[in-house]
C-alpha cells in the first residue's frame, strides 16, 4: 500500500505544529509514506526520517527551495527528496534563510512604528531559526492585537499593497534544481497551478528537474491534466501532498488530503 504525503512542514520552518504531533496526526490518517518539506533547510531532517519510522512510517529526507523564474518573473517552489548530502542545498537555503529573517524583522520594526506592542524575543520563540510572517501574526493574535492569523492586520498590513506588503530576493529557479541534484536528490516543481510557473518547465527540465506536483490545494482539473502532460513529454515522475502548515495555513488543508501520485514511489524504491 501506498499512500503517501509527500508536502508536510514542521515548527523547524512555518508550521504551527511539531514533527511529532503531525506524525501522531498521520498514523490515524492512515499515512504509509511521508516527507517532511521545511522551507530552505534540511535542518532536522535526518532526525525526522528516523522519528517517523518509530512511527511505523517510511520516509525520506525532504525540502522545499523557495526560488525565482527571472525570465518569466515568476515565484518557483522547488522540492527536494531523497538527498544523499546537503552542502549545496543549505548553501542556498541558508541565505535564503537570512534574507527571510531580516526581512520578518523589518516587518516587526514597521509594526512597531504603527503602534503595535511587540516583543522580538516571544516571536523568536515561536520558530525555529527564522522568523516568518505567520509567527509574526500568530503573536498578535496571542496577545490580543489581532482577531485571526488571516484576518485584518494580514490583509491591510502585509497584503494589497500594506506597509510590510514586501519581499526578498530569492535564488534562481535553476539553481535550485541543480543543488538537490548535487546532493542526490529528486527536484519536484511545487504547486505549479498556485504559481502558473509552467513556462518555466524547460529550463527547470535542462537542469535536472526529476518530478511535477501533481496533486495539490492549488491543483484544479485543468492543472492535473496538464501536469500529466507535461511529465509525459519531458518524462517526469508526479508526486503530491497536502502542503500542511496547520494553523498557520490560510485554507487550512487536512493532513494526507491530497496523496501522491503513484508514480513517486520511485523516491521509494532504494531504500
Amino acid at each position: 500500500m501506498y499512500q503517501a504525503d509527500l508536502h508536510i512542514h514542521t515548527s523547524v520552518s512555518d508550521c504551527s505544529m511539531s514533527a511529532e504531533k503531525i506524525l501522531e496526526l498521520a498514523t490515524m490518517r492512515g499515512l504509509t509514506h511521508i516527507a517532511f518539506t521545511d522551507h530552505d533547510t534540511t535542518q532536522r531532517a535526518a532526525e525526522h526520517v528516523e522519528l517517523a519510522e518509530s512511527y511505523g512510517i517510511t520516509a525520506i529526507p525532504g525540502v522545499e527551495m523557495s526560488a525565482y523564474d527571472f525570465a518569466n518573473e515568476k515565484k518557483v517552489h522547488i522540492l527536494g527528496y531523497g538527498y544523499q548530502s546537503n552542502a549545496h542545498i543549505e548553501a542556498i537555503g541558508k541565505e535564503t534563510l537570512k534574507r527571510r529573517d531580516e526581512n520578518c524583522r523589518r516587518q516587526i520594526e514597521i509594526l512597531k512604528d504603527l503602534g503595535y506592542r511587540i516583543e522580538v524575543a516571544e516571536i523568536e520563540k515561536l520558530g525555529g531559526s527564522c522568523i516568518y510572517k505567520q509567527h509574526i501574526l500568530d503573536y498578535l493574535v496571542k496577545t490580543g492585537q489581532s482577531e485571526a492569523i488571516f484576518g485584518k492586520v494580514y490583509q491591510n498590513i502585509f497584503k494589497n499593497g500594506g506597509p510590510c506588503d514586501f519581499d526578498i530576493t530569492y535564488p534562481a529557479a535553476q539553481d535550485a534544481v541543480r543543488a538537490i541534484k548535487a546532493d542526490g536528490g529528486y527536484a519536484v516543481l511545487a504547486h505549479p497551478g498556485q504559481q502558473d510557473n509552467y513556462a518555466a518547465l524547460p529550463g527547470l527540465a535542462d537542469a535536472g528537474l526529476a518530478g511535477m506536483e501533481w496533486n495539490h490545494p492549488s491543483n484544479g482539473q485543468p492543472d492535473r491534466n496538464k501536469i500529466e502532460e507535461l511529465c509525459k513529454k519531458y518524462h517526469l515522475f508526479m508526486t503530491g501532498g497536502s502542503d500542511f502548515h496547520g494553523r498557520y495555513e490560510n485554507t487550512k488543508t487536512a493532513l494526507g488530503q491530497y496523496p501522491a501520485h503513484e508514480s513517486s514511489a520511485v523516491m521509494f524504491q532504494n531504500m
